[in-house]
């Protein structure tokens, strides 16, 4: 079986917790954007997370367990939000993430799924 860059997912994984926390504590900018494109951008946000997890780490309990934690990020990010000069905090915007995280982790497993019907696996000799 011809394998997946894993290093790269999760470097890829932990580079994108580190831009939507950065992201998250900066004073929010105005645009002028269409209404729920906030919330689009927290599921593609937190769906890119939740997809490098899930195609980077070697097993489902680390898949699901870094899933998990970046539901919890998440959580955090928003709670911070509510304290944060320029920021505010969404119900919405967590429930957002944590579809995102859904269904990343269900992508991953889809491509992966795939990518073993592509390239099987070989026995050791």
């Amino acid at each position: 079986m011809i394998g997946l860059p894993h290093r790269v997912f999760v470097l890829g994984y932990v580079a994108a917790i580190l831009l939507v926390t950065v992201l998250s504590l900066i004073p929010q900018p105005q645009l002028d954007a269409p209404e729920g494109t906030d919330k689009a951008l927290h599921l593609l946000a937190y769906g890119v997370i939740a997809g490098c997890a899930g195609l980077g780490f070697a097993n489902w309990k680390r898949r699901i367990f870094a899933g998990t934690t970046a539901i919890g990020i998440g959580i955090f990010l928003e709670v911070a939000q509510g304290a944060w000069a320029g920021r505010n905090s969404s119900v919405a915007d967590a429930l957002s993430n944590t579809a995102g995280v859904i269904l990343g982790l269900v992508a991953a497993y889809i491509v992966l799924k795939y990518w073993e019907r592509l390239y099987p696996a070989t026995p050791a000799n």
